[in-house]
């Protein structure tokens, strides 16, 4: 009988062990994660703040990142060819690139999609604004994309000027490029 009690009294004690490392063990993670959080979160993209860079890859494979385009203001816009409202907009991008395209660095970054997807697909359309491939989704993921297409206007030193959320018309897409033209330009 004092053997039952006893590992009565031993299981009790190895259950409130366990539960005591677990809810330790819990406690710390969820500290780690709120400091990892706030790293992340500082990084998101919001208008004021300094943009997050990425490395994107052109159709011919060659590696760009957005910090190499700094200097000049940069358009950014996340896009897939299967996008409906992404293909409402391009034409108006393609008329402004060819209109400033000396003056903004243009940045079409097509995300998760293939390059024979995305080179065929602008082939056909004609499309000359340069064109980079997310494949797998990490600067969308930097930019915090939840739907496409999104914008981002970005100025000279690398500021968020601006950003739009679905997609824009020719005067709202002049709106967004006028916040980052340099005073002097407009």
């Amino acid at each position: 009988m004092g053997k039952s009690r006893n590992s009565v009294g031993l299981g009790i004690l190895t259950k409130s062990l366990c539960l005591a490392v677990l809810i330790s063990a819990a406690l710390v993670l969820t500290a780690a994660g709120d400091r990892a959080g706030s790293r992340v979160g500082s990084a998101r993209p919001a208008v004021g703040y300094q943009a997050p860079d990425f490395t994107v890859k052109t159709l011919e494979g060659t590696e760009v990142a957005l910090g190499e385009q700094l200097g000049t203001p940069v358009f950014i816009n996340f896009f897939a060819t299967w996008c409906h409202f992404c293909r409402v907009e391009m034409p108006y991008i393609q008329a402004l690139y060819e209109e400033l395209g000396d003056d903004v660095s243009f940045m079409i970054v097509d995300v998760r999609e293939s390059e024979e997807t995305v080179k065929a697909y602008f082939e056909a359309a004609g499309w000359t604004v340069p064109v980079y491939l997310d494949s797998i989704g990490i600067a969308g993921a930097k930019y915090a994309v939840r739907g496409l297409p999104t914008s981002f206007f970005i100025d000279s030193e690398g500021i968020i000027r601006d950003m739009v959320i679905g997609a824009m018309t020719e005067a709202r897409l002049r709106q967004g490029i006028e916040s980052i033209l340099p005073a002097d330009s407009e």
